[in-house]
């Protein structure tokens, strides 16, 4: 073959590996050292895109408020509409006038996906959010530890960057507060026990950190009903939000009798506010789109600002002195073991020594609940305090074992297979409504001549009942009434509330 003066060769395969490796490194470090933000989705849309113009339109919402129906509240969490701030923004202002300067470090917001279901909690895994007004510092501490605690806690920048609902909220905190950093937290899914493991995951972030920390849920109430209507269904709606009462919103929300949008970011921002203490909402303000745009009254949207206030300072000296800490938990749940063990050997009662304690040598009213194999065993207990907690635990953990005269007597051999739970009551409160009982939150004790029965809180949890339906299986059932005696005016009707622990789940 004639020669062409041409030399081929093969490429050097390793020099051309040494640059792709390079620039692949090079990609990468420039991907993990890049600054990721969210940027502004509605801007234009839900609130002025002007920064100028955004400043004058939340202080003129911030300027209509009702001074007088703000005062001395401080927030632990606040309940904040997000529609278009022309529409909701008034109503937000109410929540938000409560803030002042320096109150808390990070606020962490909830809401949830309009755009996406993937059956996730997304968290922002960023560092900053943006608005007209600046940029928010995300906290990346509490962000990634919450990140850390479940695989389906996840960061899905997909649903964050077209939703609505946490950057609405925004310009009303940027207006109130300079430093200050936020959590975003999008809920896209209807698994409550999620929900609560979020809520959960939080407030052991909170009890472990010295942060002060402000929550906001976001969501509007009923859409799209005529002005009589989403006025008579938002009261509703309020009312249990106010109380607490998710179980009895969640019934009506399925029976469509009440509405809102962000009931899956509701669920943890509940348990968090119950779980510090702030038992009960008040209500800032209530409007709908038909108060802001006076003659389109046919389809309206509701909008509500909602403060759960922080215990003072009073109040959490006497919830601490009340409350059980670890050891004492430990220590009734040993007693009762014992002195089922005991009576087990001596076939009679143990009679403890006096504890060290003090909060055990409290007088209140006491329930022992024996559970094998996730079944009942036994439940025996008092509604009204007739000893201190410490002998009353002991004697009722007897009861309960050998007793309760729907079972049997505990034989030795069972014992190990037995968990034992023990509930501690608060004073009974006489209430004249029923329609006053919290679900899920208070125990309910009717009472009607010699007749009476007890549901502890969790009853209403476990079954889903809505408070009739509660009601008529507690009368029926528990206490041998007629289905509807509750409605009796010679029925009397209590609540209370419970103190829950056992050997397989002793909470701090």
């Amino acid at each position: 073959m004639k020669e062409t003066g041409v030399k081929y060769r093969l490429p050097d395969m390793e020099g051309e590996m040494k640059k792709i490796l390079f620039y692949i490194s090079l990609v990468f470090v420039m991907t993990i050292n890049a600054t990721i933000i969210r940027k502004p989705a509605v801007a234009g849309y839900f609130y002025p895109a002007e920064a100028e113009e955004l400043v004058k339109t939340v202080a003129g919402f911030f300027a209509e408020v009702e001074k007088e129906k703000i005062a001395d509240i401080l927030p632990l969490g606040i309940i904040s509409p997000h529609a278009g701030i022309g529409y909701s923004g008034q109503v937000a202002a109410y929540g938000y006038s409560l803030l002042e300067e320096n109150s808390y470090d990070t606020i962490i917001l909830i809401g949830s996906s309009h755009n996406y279901f993937k059956n996730n909690i997304s968290i922002f895994d960023g560092d900053f959010c943006q608005t007209p007004l600046g940029k928010i510092e995300i906290d990346q501490e509490i962000s990634k530890q919450i990140l850390r605690s479940d695989p389906r806690f996840v960061f899905d920048p997909q649903i964050h960057k077209p939703e609505h609902s946490l950057e609405v909220q925004l310009p009303f905190l940027q207006y109130k507060l300079t430093d200050f950093q936020v959590v975003l937290i999008l809920t896209s899914t209807n698994d409550e026990m999620l929900l609560n493991k979020l809520a959960d995951t939080i407030i052991q972030i909170k009890n472990q950190i010295s942060k002060k920390l402000l929550f906001i849920c976001s969501s509007d109430l009923s859409h799209y009903h005529s002005y009589k209507t989403a006025c008579k269904m938002d009261s509703k709606t309020i009312e249990l939000i106010t109380n607490q009462d998710l179980v009895e919103l969640r019934n009506q929300i399925y029976r469509k009798e009440c509405e809102m949008c962000g009931y899956n970011a509701l669920i943890p921002f509940i348990k968090v506010m119950s779980n510090f203490g702030s038992e009960k909402g008040i209500l800032l303000k209530y409007l709908n789109s038909g108060d802001v745009i006076g003659d389109f009254k046919t389809q309206v949207v509701g909008y509500c600002s909602i403060v759960f206030p922080q215990k003072s300072k009073q109040e959490e000296i006497k919830s601490k002195d009340n409350s059980m800490s670890k050891e004492n938990k430990e220590y009734l749940l040993s007693l009762a073991r014992e002195c089922i063990s005991y009576y087990l050997e001596h076939n009679k009662q143990l009679e403890p020594g006096e504890p060290d304690s003090q909060i055990l040598k409290q007088e209140r009213a006491v329930f022992v609940t024996l559970n094998k194999n996730d079944d009942l065993r036994g439940c025996i207990g008092h509604m009204q305090a007739r000893t201190e907690i410490y002998k009353a635990v002991a004697e009722m953990a007897v009861s309960a074992a050998f007793q309760d005269p729907r079972f049997p007597p505990v034989s030795e051999k069972e014992l190990s297979d037995i968990s034992i739970e023990i509930s501690i009551l608060s004073p009974l409160e006489k209430i004249d409504d029923y329609r006053k009982i919290r679900m899920g939150t208070d125990g309910v004790w009717v009472q009607k001549g010699f007749r009476s029965g007890v549901y502890l809180p969790q009853v209403a949890t476990e079954t889903g009942w809505d408070r009739e339906t509660f009601m008529q299986s507690l009368c029926a059932h528990k206490a041998g009434l007629p289905a509807d005696a509750y409605l009796d005016k010679n029925t009397d009707i209590f609540i209370f509330q419970v103190e829950k622990f056992s050997e397989k789940n002793i909470q701090d």
